[in-house]
């Protein structure tokens, strides 16, 4: 590593911890020019302000491709009587191979985005085109990017007139030499015969980088562009012009920079970030004012800064995982530190360690930026928070990763883009600290599936196998699959009925269940319960009517999918994160971990729960209760028609919960009677239970909305089917003093 070259990364990092995205951008450049400064394909000096502005990559499909690299050789060592190449030294242009050695000489800089009316800021160009066009013989509007108009355009450029102006002695007439060139017809007529010698012929299809060798002024070195100061200076302008110009004409002025904290010439017309700030399309600034030369004031950017940020994009595309539906998630480590406060120590460690890391990873499904990113969370909160569980963890891992003291790591954080890929492309929302959030609902849930509920006498210990899903057993690695959306796509469904139902949300869309909830999250903004509890029963009904259409022998109610919602839900509570203004309160006190007996366990499991506490709340749930338990048994004798499917989830409602409880009773009622072994339970903790609190009052008085109603319903039905004996049979028959079960 060269110190050095870490020092003046630092130097031109910003003395302030980043609070945009735009300085995230600003690190990611320097980030990226330091990762330049140490491959062995730059061995020739370029300045860090040149370096900022090329594009090094943007074409390199093209690396080892033949016939991908066209190269027009131009003498210039006499400057006042340039020329080709003679054909004794190899001719005037040759047809080879790009290779990634060759990136960084070229000095080609792309437009980001660019359209068909675009053209390369460097004398570098790139075209897919037959030969004919190539050599300059097209003579329409769209004869352009050919080895010709190099030299009768780009070297004629009010851009090299410009930096000619400002040039020493020797960019000048290094500019004055191409465009002398340009105007020699014989010289320029020669140029395209040559190339048009070395293809078969004029409709041989070639896409290629087109560049420039010069000889400079007494010099017998042929060098490329990105080796020549002046070629750079005219790129750098071109470009400088293209940020000052992208959404409204000669939008700069004088200021202080957004990003740089420096006054300095300021440009408001530049891109933004993730398809932002381009066409039609605002940007996230109070506002704004995208019209008119004064739009630089709303958004003063550097153009160093501009062309960091145009340049972003190329970047943060190493970074992120798609999610289907043209949807990715970009996760951004960056360091939220002054640059007073970065040792030269600390900021290669992180660029090696955490930065290259998960930007070398594989993307996809089967790549390896899954692992990577569990690995990079695993590690930063081990280290901050320095627990057993995470010293232990440490012996999974390369040792000089957590060599650092944990206030390297208390430095890293993670912003997170959702964005929706289109036309044009949309950002669902961005945060600088997408882990944080992420974490402490991880450990919220963790909390929740350790309490007593889901262990030693708890009625959900194991049951559900917490082996069946991602939301259920202890200690889970929940972080990804918060951000990836499947923590709450999971639980969730959008609709109900109507053809919306079959039909997933369109990109982007604000109701898209699997990203509102993530962004609400991330966002610092509380999630609605009543909304929540709304689309857990549609996701409720959807299971169970797929279950109703599956003969498997299995009880036909989703009782994993109620007990991973109310995980969840306890999770959300205790996290902090749950708006609760318009449905329930879902606190809950912890339980006992050892009962007497289930009558016992189902008093306590009511009382110690919010949400179930007042009549209406206890008659529901006993209700569902009593039907799960109901369904368990006929499940047992292979009654096909089960409660369950005769009443529904959405069934209940308070028109027709009186006449379900009825008919619930009568049925116990005479299962009990019926049964001459006494193998049936006359499950009297819900029926004496049930016949108070349904006749305290009307349902038609209670103050409880239809989802609250089903889902305590569903909640109930879980229970019951999970409800099984703490003892054996023949205990509990003798400790309730009964001659069969109770």
């Amino acid at each position: 590593m060269q110190s050095s070259d870490t020092s003046e990364a630092i130097d031109r990092m910003q003395d302030r911890i980043p609070a945009s995205l735009y300085e995230v951008a600003w690190q990611y450049s320097l980030f990226d020019w330091y990762n330049s400064t140490q491959s062995p394909a730059l061995d020739f000096e370029l300045g860090p302000e040149h370096l900022a502005y090329l594009t090094p990559t943007a074409k390199s499909g093209l690396f080892n491709e033949p016939d991908s690299l066209v190269v027009v050789y131009a003498d210039v060592s006499d400057p006042r009587s340039p020329s080709l190449r003679p054909e004794e030294d190899g001719g005037p242009v040759e047809l080879t191979t790009y290779t990634k050695g060759d990136r960084y000489r070229v000095g080609h800089a792309y437009p980001e985005n660019k359209t068909s009316a675009m053209t390369d800021y460097s004398i570098t160009t790139h075209k897919g085109a037959d030969a004919h066009h190539i050599a300059g013989l097209r003579d329409d509007a769209w004869g352009t990017n050919n080895i010709r108009d190099r030299f009768t355009d780009w070297a004629q450029s009010e851009f090299a007139d410009a930096v000619h102006e400002e040039a020493d002695e020797t960019g000048q007439a290094i500019l004055e030499a191409l465009s002398t060139l340009g105007d020699d017809e014989a010289a320029m007529e020669h140029l395209s015969n040559s190339f048009l010698d070395l293809v078969p012929t004029e409709e041989e299809e070639i896409e290629a980088l087109i560049t420039v060798r010069i000889r400079p002024p007494d010099s017998d070195e042929w060098k490329f562009p990105g080796e020549v100061p002046v070629l750079n200076e005219v790129m750098r302008a071109k470009k400088a012009d293209r940020l000052q110009n992208i959404s409204v004409n000669d939008a700069s002025g004088s200021g202080t920079g957004f990003v740089s904290n420096r006054e300095a010439s300021v440009s408001g017309g530049s891109s933004g970030l993730f398809g932002m700030y381009g066409k039609k399309q605002r940007e996230h600034f109070a506002d704004l004012d995208t019209d008119g030369v004064s739009a630089w004031r709303a958004r003063p950017l550097e153009f160093d800064t501009a062309a960091a940020v145009a340049s972003a994009g190329s970047l943060f595309d190493q970074f992120y995982r798609g999610l289907r539906s043209s949807r990715r998630l970009y996760i951004l480590p960056y360091l939220a530190i002054r640059s007073s406060e970065i040792s030269t120590e600390t900021f290669e460690w992180f660029y090696e360690r955490v930065y290259a890391r998960l930007r070398d990873a594989e993307s996809g499904s089967d790549g390896s930026f899954d692992d990577t990113v569990t690995e990079l969370f695993s590690e930063a909160y081990r280290v901050t928070e320095e627990t057993e569980t995470t010293a232990a963890m440490n012996e999974d891992y390369d040792v000089s990763f957590a060599s650092q003291p944990s206030t390297a790591w208390d430095a890293v954080r993670f912003a997170v883009v959702h964005q929706v890929t289109g036309n044009p492309d949309r950002v669902f929302f961005n945060t600088l600290d997408g882990v944080s959030p992420a974490i402490q609902l991880e450990n919220a849930h963790n909390e929740v599936t350790s309490s007593a509920v889901f262990s030693a006498d708890g009625v959900f210990q194991n049951n559900p196998n917490p082996e069946s899903s991602p939301l259920l057993g202890r200690g889970r690695n929940l972080i990804r699959y918060i951000l990836y959306g499947g923590y709450f796509s999971r639980t969730t469904e959008p609709t109900r009925s109507s053809r919306e139902a079959n039909e997933k949300p369109g990109a982007g869309d604000i109701d898209d269940s699997r990203m509102q909830r993530v962004r609400r999250l991330l966002t610092g903004t509380k999630i609605n319960a009543k909304h929540l509890l709304e689309q857990y029963i549609h996701q409720l009904v959807q299971d169970q009517n797929e279950r109703f259409g599956d003969d498997n022998g299995y009880i036909s109610f989703p009782k994993r999918s109620v007990v991973e919602q109310y995980t969840q839900i306890h999770a959300l509570r205790t996290a902090g994160v749950l708006d609760t203004s318009e449905t329930r309160s879902f606190n809950y006190e912890p339980m006992s971990d050892k009962f007497e007996n289930r009558g016992e366990r189902l008093d306590e499991f009511i009382t110690n729960h919010d949400a179930l506490r007042g009549d209406p709340e206890a008659a529901v749930f006993t209700l569902g209760g009593l039907v799960g338990r109901i369904s368990a048994f006929q499940s047992y004798e292979d009654v096909s028609s089960t409660l369950i499917r005769r009443y529904p989830v959405d069934y209940l409602t308070k028109q027709t919960i009186k006449e379900v409880t009825k008919e619930v009773l009568q049925m116990n009622n005479s299962y009990a009677e019926a049964e001459e072994n006494r193998s049936y339970r006359t499950n009297a903790r819900y029926t004496d239970r049930l016949a108070d609190t349904m006749l305290a009052t009307d349902p038609r008085s209670w103050k409880l909305n239809e989802s609250e109603i089903q889902w305590i319903y569903s909640l109930g039905i879980a229970y019951g089917l999970s409800d099984s004996s703490l003892y054996d049979e023949e205990d509990e028959m003798a400790e309730q003093g009964l001659t069969s079960s109770a």
